[in-house]
């Protein structure tokens, strides 16, 4: 039988994690009109930057001289990984900061010379980096090469019941969630986003009206690659490994799916959208599990049904579950909330004559 509560602190935090990517998609190609198709090499950029750091920050604390991605070091993690709360949750809030940080540099610095000519450019130019980075990661020794970066250490590893530490790290990964669609929304809703959606309606008139289009779009791109490096960070701590192999380019097809069956432009709507494809994921996993004897992987009907669910989307429903909604300034809300007013006064107004009649009043 499958333990309830393993399964949902388990979707819950992949849910979180890929929702973060999600969003950080939404932003640039929903609102800003940016084709981004590299969104996984910055997310992997976190992840070995999370794993790096707090591996050499534990073996160099206890004295460790020994490679991090070397056996020994990975026997040593497991001696002292749970042994020190400070240390651990110190180098986690570091890894975080160091990821956000790294990724977003070289987002901005690998995007922003293809700014000025085009989204074409953008996407293929990020593509590229996103393949030659992988291919890159597989030969590089200091990192372990095609093995990648094992025994990295959880935050909560100094907690006694498992169970406990993953429930706190899964509500951990959902707190992050909250922070940045909160952080997004109100974004999106600022003269900021207004501008970010000009852009994306018309590149050209935002010029001629003096706005400064390919630096807005490198600001956002290195807000997004940030915090897309944090989300791969929360991967590495959850897995406690890193490989270059988790990082292909459908993974960030996979995102794009998120926001195109949620609706771009909106980010309620791709948070259903990353519900729903991690729920996809999961099951398509747990296949294997329930019947090992399938003619067909798993893996294949998985993305068999992702394409007919990509498909069946831009057919009827091309602006996703939930469509754009207009931006909440505060003449639209005060506009929506004198007519939520109206109608309940119609709605009152419509039930007392009706009790009238009933009455024969």
């Amino acid at each position: 039988m499958v333990d309830v509560a393993v399964f949902l602190s388990s979707w819950l935090t992949l849910f979180g994690i890929y929702a973060i990517l999600a969003l950080c998609l939404n932003m640039e190609v929903g609102y800003a009109g940016m084709v981004n198709t590299g969104l996984v090499s910055f997310f992997g950029i976190g992840s070995f930057t999370a794993g790096y750091i707090s591996l050499t920050a534990f073996l160099s604390f206890y004295g460790y001289g020994y490679p991090i991605h070397s056996l020994d070091a990975v026997i040593a993690m497991g001696k002292v990984s749970g042994s020190n709360p400070v240390l651990s949750i110190g180098v986690f809030f570091l890894s975080l900061a160091a990821s956000f940080l790294i990724s977003g540099a070289i987002g901005y610095l690998v995007s922003y010379p293809t700014l000025r000519v085009g989204p074409a450019f953008l996407g293929i130019t990020i593509l590229s980096f996103g393949e030659m980075l992988r291919i890159f990661m597989k030969h590089f020794t200091p990192t372990g090469g095609s093995y990648g970066l094992l025994g990295v250490p959880n935050p909560l590893g100094w907690l006694g019941e498992p169970m406990l530490k993953t429930t706190l790290f899964t509500a951990l990964t959902l707190s992050m969630l909250a922070v940045t669609y909160m952080y997004f929304r109100a974004l999106a809703n600022s003269p900021y986003g207004r501008l970010l959606k000009s852009i994306r309606e018309d590149e050209v008139a935002s010029l001629c009206m003096g706005k400064p289009v390919p630096r807005i779009k490198a600001q956002l791109l290195f807000v997004g690659s940030g915090i897309s490096g944090i989300a791969g960070a929360l991967l590495a701590f959850y897995q406690g490994s890193v490989s270059p192999d988790m990082f292909t380019t459908a993974v960030t097809f996979e995102v794009w799916t998120m926001v195109i069956l949620g609706g771009r432009g909106n980010n309620l709507g791709v948070l259903v959208g990353a519900a729903a494809i991690t729920l996809l994921g999961w099951f398509s996993s747990a296949l294997n599990f329930f019947f090992p004897g399938l003619a067909v992987d798993p893996n294949y009907i998985r993305w068999m049904l992702l394409g007919l669910m990509i498909v069946t989307i831009l057919l009827y429903r091309p602006k996703g579950l939930l469509p754009e909604e207009p931006v909440c300034t505060p003449a639209w809300s005060l506009y929506e909330a004198k007519e939520e007013k109206g109608v309940l006064s119609r709605t009152g107004t419509f039930v007392k004559r009706a009790f009238d009649w009933l009455l024969g009043r």
